[in-house]
Order: C-alpha cells, then structure tokens, then sequence
C-alpha cells in the first residue's frame, strides 16, 4: 500500500510541476503579449502623428497653390482688361470679317470635298458593277461547262446528298446580292 501512496504523491507532484510549468508558460506569452500590443499602440501612434503632420503640410501647399492660382487670375483678368481697353473700337468689325471669310472657304471647302467623294463613289460602283458582271459571266460559263460534264440521273434522284426537293442556290447569286445590283443597274 506504500508503493500505492508513493506513486499517487509522485503523479501528483508531476501533475504540479507540469501546472506550474504550463501556468509560467502562459504568464510568459501574456508579458509577451503586452509588450506586443504595447509596441503596436506606439507604432500606432507614431503613424497618426505623421499622418497629421504631412496633411498638415498638404493643406498648406493647397492653400499656396491656391493663393497663387488666384493672383495668376487676377493678373490674367488685368492683362485683358488693358490689352481690350488699347485695342481700336472697329476689332469687332474686323473679327466678323475675318469669320465670315474663314466659313465662305470652308463651306467650299466642304463643297468641294464632297463632289471628289461623290466622284469616287460613283467610280467604286461602276467598278463594282464591272468585277460582278464578269464573276456572273464567268461563273454562267463554267456553270455551263460543268452540266456538261455531270451526268444525267435516270432515277430522278438527287446527285448529291440533301433534303429532297430543297432548292439549293449557288453561292455567287446569294453574295452581297450581286444579282439584285446587276438586275437594277440593268433595268435603268
């Protein structure tokens, strides 16, 4: 029964020491804590403190950039105000003269340049005319030359494979609408 007594009190006094132990350990990270935060707070605190300042010195640039903004105003303004003041009465006669010429030249200007583009366009579609009657007049003859060349089916089935009685266009008569434009130009 000794040896009972003598193990209880020995894991007893384990079970103290690993308490004292684990109770210095977490004193330690709590000291360890404070001074973290303690640090923290003065980082902190440091951080507004330059903070204010550089917008204290921002505020200040503003209030020059400004003051000095206003002073560059008011000498523009006096400037304008002495330079109209020296200037002969019949300005405004000559400016309306002027303006009046500048928009004479420029809505001939614009005449002129919308003629050169109507010019052009009506050069662009003759040439589109003249490519897609000789692309419909190629495409006719090989159109022409290759039903030669197919034979005839005697069993009325279709040679290639589709839908039965689907009519198929060739490509040439759906672009761009190449026949509508020749069918026009042609009937004018």
């Amino acid at each position: 029964m000794a040896s009972f007594l003598d193990k209880a009190i020995s894991a007893v006094n384990e079970a103290k020491e690993s308490v004292t132990a684990t109770a210095e350990s977490v004193g330690a990270s709590l000291t360890d804590a404070q001074k973290t935060a303690a640090a923290s707070a003065e980082t902190v605190t440091t951080s507004l403190t330059e903070a204010r300042e550089t917008a204290a010195a921002s505020a200040e640039t503003v209030k020059r950039s400004l003051t000095d903004a206003g002073e560059t105003a008011a000498a523009s303004a006096e400037t304008v105000k002495t330079e109209a003041a020296a200037a002969p009465e019949n300005v405004s006669t000559q400016a309306r003269s002027v303006v009046d010429n500048a928009l004479a030249k420029g809505i001939e200007g614009a005449k002129s340049w919308l003629h050169g583009i109507e010019e052009k366009k009506t050069d662009i579609s003759s040439k589109i005319v003249d490519v897609a009657t000789k692309a419909v007049a190629g495409a006719s003859s090989s159109t022409t030359v290759a039903s030669r060349d197919v034979p005839i089916s005697t069993d009325n089935q279709p040679l290639l494979a589709g839908e039965r009685g689907a009519e198929t266009t060739p490509w040439w008569k759906n672009c761009c609408g190449v026949l509508d434009l020749l069918k026009t130009s042609t009937s004018k």
